[in-house]
């Protein structure tokens, strides 16, 4: 039975050219996705969607971002066989996107807590930043933090919750190893497009799981999503060789609508 595992790394700085969220996307499985950009709620927002999941994140008009990471690993293992088999989306992609109709960052992070969001996730906007950490074991840990003095990783053990994600063997090693390696790499990282090249870097062989870009039989980064909330830029890099489908742009929005969010995409071929 093949397995859908989910071990991202999910990062937020302070660079020259605004506050950026970005991330590596981890999957045991050639994905399908779009990128999807339309108003919800008289809301504007851009979000990368997972078309077998259902998964999406993203940010919207306000310069309101959410990107997440899994932990308690066990339940999201099968997500994919039950929504092939059942037709049941991933209820967090709901979730999210309904947190990004809002248009403070209170009221999105309100509604991601209370929506139920799992895992770690950054919510931000250009001016302050919450880290939010949550399991179906563990109620919401949000903490304050200043985006501006420090930067901020997570992977998929806990950080508030120790009992939360890996815990132990390989796959916590991994998880520990790519944090540190991630907190490294963007520390001398100018800009956003700066940030996401560093998490492209392998530092150990090929197929070695303490890679940040993973590239194992197991395991490997499908697509490295960065938003510069600042600018209102969402970037979406996808590896050609990692990703079943690519979709394309979705463009839900009115005719003669002048976005307030610009998207790039760029295809990467390794």
């Amino acid at each position: 039975m093949k397995k859908l595992i989910k071990e991202c790394i999910i990062v937020a700085k302070k660079a020259e050219d605004g506050i950026i969220l970005a991330k590596n996307r981890d999957r045991a499985y050639d994905p399908q996705i779009e990128v999807v950009h339309e108003i919800i709620d008289g809301v504007e927002m851009v979000y990368l969607r997972d078309t077998h999941t259902d998964w999406s994140e993203g940010m919207n008009e306000y310069g309101i971002g959410i990107v997440n990471t899994a932990l308690m690993v066990g339940f999201d293992e099968f997500e994919k066989k039950i929504v092939k088999k059942n037709g049941a989306p991933a209820e967090d992609g709901r979730r999210i996107r309904k947190a990004l109709t809002n248009r403070t960052l209170r009221d999105t992070i309100k509604s991601a807590a209370l929506g139920g969001v799992k895992g770690h996730s950054f919510v931000a906007d250009p001016l302050q930043m919450v880290t939010m950490e949550t399991t179906k074991l563990h109620k919401p840990k949000i903490t304050i933090v200043d985006i501006s003095k420090d930067n901020f990783v997570r992977t998929n053990h806990g950080f508030h919750y120790f009992d939360a994600g890996y815990t132990k063997g390989e796959d916590y090693k991994s998880s520990k190893i790519r944090k540190i390696a991630a907190e490294k790499a963007i520390e001398d990282a100018n800009t956003g497009l700066e940030i996401v090249n560093a998490l492209k870097k392998q530092h150990y062989k090929q197929n070695s799981p303490m890679n940040m870009r993973r590239d194992t039989k197991k395991m490997y980064t499908s697509s490295q999503l960065m938003m510069n909330l600042s600018k209102r830029e969402f970037h979406l890099h996808w590896f050609e060789s990692k990703v079943d489908e690519w979709e394309g742009v979705k463009n839900r929005l009115p005719e003669g609508y002048e976005p307030k969010i610009k998207i790039i995409i760029k295809k990467i071929s390794i």
